[in-house]
């Protein structure tokens, strides 16, 4: 088993946009159980994660609102993967680009948005889990200050939801074996991939239970933001999310980051598959309440990107002998469903092909 090949860049003012594999593994849950667990792989998209999707959408609706013409400069905060495909995107439809990011923000992330032409700007580190303050701080200093300046504002654009509405749900409904799922889970940052896809399955799959995953330490779902020493980029926000509402979700799973990197070393080492961070804790959320559920046998996860940029989630983390550590202090709970993740294995013959 190997890593899923990484996708193409998009080469013109389009992202590209295609439809992603859905790559089912099946986990133990002892007792004679099982679960499967359907990984959707956004990875595969344009600039290598979901935020080809987001990216394209927030510049179709400036355009389409006559924001955005030739020779404007583009501007938003990230952490990383929306400035990627923002930056190549921008390139090719003629918009100068500005991004802010944070120290946590992986270096090759950095690398691939300069060389696609884009400004990036890193803020100092706030304490207290608040650093996209910081950098919403530095977004408006430039609207300040450039009149050409236009912010595509991920964290309240309508575009944002509503392309996880229109295209990932409906992928995903779409592929789901025999027509449905019992579960779906998926990490928050900004909140518009959950409030997204919860829309589609609140209307096309009712009965399906909705997990939302947010990080111990984030605001993102209305907890308290704190410092985060094990951050993962992506998973998890300093701020409230904008978009989702109780509707969204039927349960709410709060992990540790250090937990999500065990689960994304687990699955490669089982499985070949690389996950990035918020993907592993979507998995780790859906083995905690398909152990607690016998009900919950077909579970989707939406996994936003591949782990390699992340150094956290490919420098071993497993003592030099290939068998993963589990985190000190692991809620029970999350330690049996680490253990359980230790026996997760492909089911390659239901793999379902990407289809546009």
């Amino acid at each position: 088993m190997t890593d899923v090949a990484p996708a193409p860049e998009a080469t013109g003012r389009t992202a590209g946009l295609r439809g992603t594999p859905l790559r089912p593994v099946r986990v133990p849950l002892g007792g004679g159980r099982t679960a499967r667990i359907w990984l959707k792989l956004e990875a595969q998209q344009p600039f290598g994660s979901i935020k080809a999707r987001t990216a394209e959408a927030l510049l179709d609706h400036l355009e389409a609102a006559g924001a955005l013409r030739p020779g404007r400069r583009v501007v938003e905060s990230t952490s990383g993967n929306l400035g990627i495909a923002l930056a190549g995107l921008c390139a090719a439809r003629g918009y100068r680009c500005t991004l802010i990011v944070e120290p946590t923000t992986p270096g090759s992330s950095i690398d691939r948005m300069t060389a696609y032409g884009a400004e990036v700007v890193t803020v100092a580190e706030v304490p207290g889990g608040r650093t996209v303050d910081a950098r919403l701080d530095a977004v408006r200093q430039i609207l300040r200050r450039d009149g050409d300046a236009v912010w595509t504002n991920q964290y309240e654009s309508p575009a944002n939801p509503r392309v996880h509405t229109t295209r990932t749900a409906a992928e995903l409904v779409r592929d789901a074996p025999r027509g449905r799922f019992d579960a779906v889970a998926v990490a928050v940052s900004t909140g518009g991939t959950l409030a997204g896809v919860a829309e589609y399955f609140r209307d096309r799959l009712p009965d399906a239970r909705i997990i939302a995953v947010d990080a111990v330490g984030s605001a993102a779902l209305g907890g308290a933001p704190a410092d985060r020493p094990f951050k993962l980029a992506g998973f998890g926000s300093g701020r409230v999310s904008g978009f989702v509402r109780p509707c969204h979700f039927d349960h709410r799973a709060l992990l540790r980051d250090e937990d999500a990197a065990a689960a994304c070393a687990r699955i490669r080492r089982r499985t070949g598959i690389s996950l990035g961070g918020s993907a592993g804790a979507a998995v780790l959320a859906a083995t905690v309440h398909a152990a607690r559920d016998p009900a919950l046998r077909e579970l989707a996860c939406v996994c936003p990107d591949s782990g390699e940029k992340y150094a956290e989630l490919t420098d071993g983390g497993d003592g030099g002998d290939g068998v993963p550590g589990e985190p000190p202090g692991a809620p029970a709970e999350i330690s049996a469903a680490l253990a359980l993740l230790e026996g997760v294995c492909p089911d390659e013959a239901h793999d379902v092909p990407p289809a546009d």
